[in-house]
């Protein structure tokens, strides 16, 4: 698993190139296994409201590559500013080794209503500067409309409803969905 997992990363540096556009996830066959959903957070350092989100998901024996523009917080780099940075490093997952994030994909229909609709909650994380930053999603414009303006967070992952859509799909209908994480890298912000 670690070696697919390797393979994955390094097809994924490969194929970075610009950022979709909204409302423009991009699918393709990357090949024939299963594994659980793997969704990384790719930082684009210029600008954290125009990153990146790329998921392999496996559907039957069939493994997907889908891909999305993402934003992270407000436009500001540093993950140790609640409320407003970008989503801290590392991975997220329901067995990662802080034991404070997790991975859960659920309809959220509670709380503040910009965080509403089908989320991957990613619990709480640890900064490099030592502060926990708590409630942090995968998630879009609740269920109120989309403009581009709305991929800024409160430091969450933010992306287009239709893309939201699409993913939860795949998602729902992926091999071990409970087994699934986030990898978050790229930062060298400040």
């Amino acid at each position: 698993m670690k070696a697919k997992a390797l393979a994955l990363l390094g097809a994924l540096a490969l194929t970075l190139g610009a950022t979709a556009p909204a409302n423009a996830y991009t699918q393709e066959v990357v090949g024939q296994w299963t594994e659980p959903p793997q969704f990384n957070y790719i930082k684009n350092i210029p600008s954290p409201l125009n990153s990146q989100v790329v998921a392999y998901v496996s559907i039957g024996t069939t493994m997907y590559r889908i891909k999305m523009r993402a934003g992270s917080g407000n436009g500001n780099k540093n993950e140790c500013t609640n409320n407003q940075g970008w989503l801290p490093d590392g991975v997220y997952s329901n067995t990662d080794a802080d034991g404070n994030s997790h991975f859960k994909h659920y309809n959220k229909t509670w709380g503040h209503t910009v965080v509403r609709g089908w989320v991957w909650e990613l619990g709480n994380k640890k900064t490099r500067c030592g502060n926990m930053r708590t409630e942090l999603f995968i998630h879009s414009q609740g269920t109120s409309g989309w403009s581009d303006s709305n991929y800024r967070s409160e430091g969450c992952i933010k992306i287009n409803q239709v893309d939201r859509t699409f993913l939860h799909n795949q998602f729902a209908r992926s091999y071990q969905p409970t087994k699934g994480y986030l990898s978050v890298w790229g930062s060298g912000g400040t």
